[in-house]
C-alpha cells in the first residue's frame, strides 16, 4: 500500500512540475459569418510581419516574468484560415484571372497577463492585420484589429494564454474578410 501511494504521489509531483513553454494554436474553424458573395479575388498570400516571436508575456508588477511564442507557423496558420473563408465564401479564384488581388500582413499578435492584479480584465491580447487590396492600378490598405479582455485568477505557463489567443486570431480573421467584402464591393 506504501507503494502505492508513493507511486500517485511521484506522479502528481511530476504532472505539478510540468509546465508549458509554448502557445497552443487550435487549426481554424470556419465560422461562416461570411455570406456567399458574387465576386472573385486572387488570394496572393499572408505575410509575418512582427518585430518578435513572443506573443504571451506574464508580468509581476510591471516586471515580464515570462514569455512565450507560439507552438504554430503564424504565416501557416493564417494563409490556411483565409483560404478556408475566401472558399467558404465562394469568393477564391484558382485561376488567378480576377482583377483583385489580396495580400495580408501579421503586423502583430500579444497577450499579456498582469499577476496579482485586482482589474477585472488582468488579461488581454491585441491583433494586427493589414489588408492589401490591389485592383485596377490602386492599393486600398486597411488595418484591422482585433481586441480581447477576460480575468483569470492565475496563469503559471503559455497554456493559460490558448483561449484568448485562439478567440483574437479567429476574430482577426472574420474580421478582414468581412472588410474585404466591403471594400470590394
Amino acid at each position: 500500500m506504501k507503494k502505492i501511494i508513493l507511486g500517485i504521489f511521484v506522479v502528481f509531483l511530476f504532472i505539478g512540475c510540468t509546465t508549458k513553454v509554448q502557445t497552443d494554436i487550435k487549426p481554424y474553424v470556419t465560422l461562416h459569418q461570411n455570406e456567399v458573395e458574387n465576386l472573385s479575388i486572387n488570394f496572393i498570400g499572408v505575410n509575418d510581419k512582427r518585430d518578435t516571436q513572443i506573443v504571451s508575456t506574464i508580468y509581476n508588477d510591471n516586471k515580464i516574468e515570462n514569455q512565450y511564442p507560439l507552438s504554430s507557423n503564424v504565416q501557416k496558420w493564417y494563409q490556411e484560415a483565409f483560404k478556408r473563408e475566401f472558399e467558404n465564401a465562394k469568393m477564391l479564384n484558382n485561376k488567378n484571372v480576377s482583377g483583385i488581388d489580396v495580400i495580408v500582413n501579421i503586423t502583430k499578435i500579444s497577450a499579456k497577463y498582469t499577476k496579482y492584479s485586482l482589474d477585472s480584465k488582468n488579461m488581454s491580447a491585441n491583433i494586427k492585420i493589414e489588408l492589401v487590396i490591389k485592383k485596377d492600378n490602386k492599393t486600398i490598405t486597411s488595418q484591422i484589429e482585433s481586441n480581447q479582455t477576460l480575468y483569470k485568477p492565475m496563469i503559471l505557463d503559455a497554456e493559460g494564454f490558448e483561449s484568448i489567443l485562439n478567440e483574437g486570431m479567429r476574430d482577426s480573421v472574420s474580421k478582414t474578410v468581412a472588410i474585404l467584402i466591403e471594400k470590394v464591393k
